[in-house]
């Protein structure tokens, strides 16, 4: 259990440009808990970046920012090698992400990272900012786990806060937040939670989605929707009770946003651990 109250603080700073037909990763900075792996081309030109968090996770008092820029024309999909761990920690204390997404004219960002789990007693908070010029496209998808499944644990955690907004030239397009305290208001049962262990987010700028009978898909593993909220923007909704399943799911939606931005699968599992 992290008890130190000092504030610990990195960051991964990523810019990417077009260059010959290719993307590559103009600049760079990174301070631990952050590093990441070599960056690799795609075969269609795109970058794909992986995140790695040293350490076993998120402490009481870290601080991180991650900030990608992508320049007129560069594509980048950026993930993370293994889940991110919110380790317990003392009352009073919590840890924090700031994530920072700009994307130019004809610039394609993906963020994909891998689950998130909190761990007993912690506290998480998280913000999204994405500013995108018009003609660029983002999307960004998230996976929570609502407690470590194998050990039983589910909503053990003090606090679960995040909040994703995108701005179209300084205007705000799309905001959307997740707040969860589990000490605060009785969430085992909760309607719509319904004991499910894990959920999932995310929006899409610069798509749109043809509808599909399973756009709006409930069972006993798996509630979730996946529609667009206004012209060029889609939103995913999902709960479920089964991880493989919720896996399943998000890889026909990022399958579906990629054939509508005409661009090769990327196979995420591949890169996971």
């Amino acid at each position: 259990m992290s008890s130190s109250a000092e504030t610990r603080t990195g960051c991964a700073d990523l810019t990417f440009a077009r260059r010959g037909g290719r993307t590559v990763l103009a600049h760079s900075r990174v301070e631990a808990p952050m590093t990441l792996v070599r960056p690799f081309g795609l075969p269609d030109g795109r970058q794909l970046v992986q995140l790695i968090t040293l350490g076993p996770g998120f402490c009481g008092g870290d601080v991180v920012r991650l900030c990608i820029t992508a320049g007129e024309g560069a594509g980048v999909v950026v993930t993370t090698t293994a889940a991110t761990r919110i380790l317990s920690m003392h009352p009073g204390m919590h840890a924090e992400q700031r994530v920072e997404i700009t994307a130019a004219r004809g610039a394609t960002i993906e963020y994909y990272p891998a689950v998130t789990i909190p761990f007993p007693d912690s506290a998480f908070v998280q913000t999204v900012s994405v500013h995108a010029t018009p003609g660029a496209r983002v999307g960004v998808m998230e996976t929570w786990a609502l407690g470590r499944t194998a050990r039983g644990e589910y909503l053990d955690f003090r606090s679960l806060s995040n909040r994703t907004t995108l701005h179209v030239d300084g205007d705000l397009a799309y905001a959307d937040a997740t707040e969860l305290e589990p000490d605060a208001v009785q969430l085992t049962g909760a309607a719509v939670l319904g004991g499910r262990r894990y959920l999932a987010t995310g929006f899409w700028y610069g798509a749109t989605i043809p509808d599909e009978p399973r756009d709006g898909a409930a069972d006993d593993d798996l509630l979730m929707a996946f529609a667009q909220s206004r012209p060029e923007i889609a939103y995913l909704r999902a709960l479920a009770g089964d991880a493989p399943a919720l896996d399943a799911a998000l890889r026909r939606v990022t399958d579906r946003v990629a054939a509508a931005w005409a661009l090769a699968p990327v196979p995420l599992d591949r890169f996971h651990c």
